[in-house]
């Protein structure tokens, strides 16, 4: 399982972690920077099935693209 930080206005993954922990790392550290974002930003999992390609940013955090094995 991998784990993006999304951003729930626009329902887009920003950015892709190996861990849930690295990703609260990375969540502390976003709204460390910008606390009004607080809420607007949150911690996704990523099922390993799913095509790697949709990961990259502006694809769509709860729908992701995945393969039917």
């Amino acid at each position: 399982m991998m784990w993006g930080l999304s951003d729930r206005f626009v329902d887009e993954v920003i950015q892709v972690y190996r861990s849930r922990e690295r990703a609260e790392i990375a969540l502390a550290a976003v709204l460390a920077d910008e606390p009004e974002w607080e809420g607007m930003i949150e911690i996704v999992p990523i099922p390993q099935q799913c095509d790697r390609d949709w990961l990259p940013r502006g694809r769509p955090a709860r729908r992701p693209r995945c393969r039917v094995h």
